[in-house]
C-alpha cells in the first residue's frame, strides 16, 4: 500500500467521523423533540414551538433547524435558520444531505407519533467547509502527518525485517549461479540464513526454513557429484592415454604385415592423433582450473607471443591472419598460458570462419576478428564448459569445443575481461591491466 493511498484513508476516515458526529448530535436532538410537547400540537404556533423546543433543548438547538409538514409537503412549522436559506428538504430518504455554496445541510426524515400523517425534519446547519479538507485544523494536519510517518518508518522496518531472509537468499544463490558458472566447488548456505526460521529449542518447521535446508542439501550433493565426476573423468581420460598408445603401435605392425593402403594409414593415424591430443588437451585444461593462482610469472611483451603464433597458424592455414594494428605492450603472465590463450582464440576463428582472421594488439586489448557466421546462443549461454559445441558444428567435425573453456580458465585465472561480440562475423577482445613501475 503506498503512501497516497493511506493518506486518502486516513482523509476519508476524518470526512466519515465528522459525518457520524453529526448524525449522532441530529438523532440526539430529534429523539427529545419528539419526545417533547412539540409532537402532541394539533396547530402550531411559531412562538409556542420556538419556545417548547428553547425549553427543551437549551444551548442543544444552537445550529439545529426543525420543519414540520404534512402528508402535502405543506409546512406547518419551521424555524427561521432554515426558513432563510430558502431550501427545499425532501420528505424522502430517512436521511437528507444537501450542499450549498456556503453551508452544509444534513437532516433526518421522522414521522410523528400521535399524528402519521405529519413529517418531522430535523437537521444541521454547518459551514460548507465541515467535512473537507479545509477546514481541518493545523493540529488535524501535524496529526495526519505524524501518523502518515510513523505508519511509513513501521512499514520500512517491517519489510526489511521480513524481506531480509529472501534478499540474503537471493544474494546466495547468485553467488551459487556464479559458482557454477567458474566451474568452482559451491558455497553451503550461510548460517545466518539457517537461523531465521529457528524456534527457541532450536527447530524451524515454517516453509523459509525448509527451503533453506532443501537448497543447503542440494548445494552438498551438487559438490560431492562433482567431485566423483571430476575424478572419475581424469581417470577415465588417463586410462585411454595407454590403449591409444597401445593401438596405435598395433596399427603400425598391423599395417605392415598386411601392406595397408598408404591413404588409409593416414585417415587411421589422424583420427588416432586426434583423439589423443583431445584428451591431453582435456588433461591440461583440468589441471589449469583446479589451480587458484597463477604460477611460474614473467613480464612478457606480447608482441613476441602474438607474431610466434601468428607464423605457426599461417603456415597451417595458409597465411589467412592478419596483423592490422600493433603497439606492443608487457602482461604479467605464464608465457605458456598467454601462447595457449591467443593460440585458442585464432584457432576458433580460423576453424570456424573461411575468409580472413584480422589481429590487433593494442592500449592493453588484444582484438580478433573472423568474418564467420558468429558463434550460437547455445555456445554461448556455456563459455566455460568443455566440449562445448553446437548440434550443427558437431556434424561439420570442426572441434571438440574445449577452445572456449581454455579461454574463460585462462582469462579467469589471472582476472582478465573478456567479451564476445556476434556481428557480421565474430569479434574476441581481451583486456590486460596496465603495467606500471610498482606492478
Amino acid at each position: 500500500m503506498t503512501t497516497f493511498s493511506v493518506a486518502g484513508i486516513l482523509l476519508t476516515y476524518f470526512r466519515n467521523e465528522r459525518l457520524m458526529f453529526l448524525d449522532e448530535q441530529i438523532r440526539q436532538t430529534a429523539t427529545s423533540v419528539v419526545e417533547s410537547k412539540l409532537s402532541e400540537l394539533k396547530t402550531y404556533d411559531d412562538d409556542e414551538a420556538e419556545e417548547i423546543i428553547s425549553e427543551e433543548l437549551g444551548p442543544q438547538r444552537i445550529g439545529k433547524f426543525f420543519v414540520v409538514r404534512n402528508a402535502d409537503g405543506d409546512i406547518l412549522f419551521e424555524t427561521q435558520n432554515i426558513s432563510l436559506l430558502d431550501v427545499e428538504i425532501p420528505q424522502q430518504p430517512k436521511w437528507v444531505t444537501i450542499k450549498t455554496q456556503k453551508h452544509f445541510i444534513r437532516a433526518l426524515n421522522l414521522s410523528l407519533p400521535r399524528f402519521a400523517t405529519r413529517t418531522l425534519q430535523v437537521g444541521a446547519i454547518v459551514d460548507a467547509n465541515f467535512i473537507s479538507l479545509a477546514y481541518l485544523s493545523k493540529r488535524s494536519y501535524l496529526a495526519i502527518s505524524i501518523i502518515l510517518v510513523i505508519i511509513f518508518i513501521f512499514t520500512w522496518m517491517l519489510s526489511s525485517y521480513l524481506f531480509s531472509p529472501v534478499g540474503a537468499l537471493a544474494q546466495y544463490l547468485k553467488q551459487v549461479t556464479k559458482d557454477l558458472d567458474d566451474q568452482a566447488e559451491v558455497a553451503l548456505v550461510p548460517k545466518s540464513l539457517g537461523s531465521f526460521g529457528k524456534t527457541k529449542s532450536g527447530y524451524g518447521r515454517d516453509e523459509f526454513t525448509l527451503l533453506v535446508n532443501a537448497i543447503n542439501d542440494m548445494a552438498t550433493k551438487l559438490n560431492v557429484g562433482r567431485k566423483f565426476m571430476r575424478s572419475w573423468t581424469f581417470q577415465m581420460a588417463h586410462e585411454l592415454k595407454t590403449p591409444l598408445t597401445i593401438l596405435n603401435r598395433d596399427f603400425e605392425i598391423i599395417s605392415d604385415r598386411y601392406k595397408v593402403d598408404q591413404a588409409h594409414i593416414q585417415e587411421v593415424e589422424q583420427n588416432i592423433d586426434k583423439l589423443s591430443q583431445t584428451i591431453s588437451s582435456f588433461l591440461d585444461w583440468a589441471e589449469l582450473t583446479g589451480r587458484q593462482i597463477p604460477e611460474n610469472l614473467f613480464v612478457v611483451n606480447i608482441e613476441d607471443i602474438v607474431v610466434a603464433c601468428v607464423n605457426n597458424l599461417n603456415k597451417v592455414f595458409n597465411d589467412r591472419i592478419t596483423i592490422v594494428g600493433k603497439i606492443n605492450f608487457k602482461v604479467l603472465c605464464n608465457p605458456l598460458h598467454l601462447e595457449q590463450l591467443i593460440t585458442n582464440i585464432l584457432s576458433n576463428s580460423l576453424k570456424y570462419s573461411e575468409g580472413s582472421v584480422a589481429l590487433s594488439y593494442q592500449d592493453y586489448i588484444l582484438e580478433v576478428k573472423d568474418e564467420g557466421p558468429g558463434i550460437p546462443q547455445d555456445v554461448l549461454g556455456r563459455v566455460g564448459s568443455p566440449f562445448n559445441t553446437s548440434p550443427s558444428n558437431i556434424a561439420k567435425q570442426k572441434g571438440v569445443g574445449l577452445g572456449l573453456a581454455w579461454i574463460k580458465t585462462i582469462c579467469d585465472l589471472y582476472r582478465w575481461s573478456f567479451r564476445f561480440e556476434v556481428a557480421q562475423g565474430t569479434i574476441v577482445k581481451v583486456r590486460f591491466p596496465k603495467l606500471d613501475s610498482e606492478s
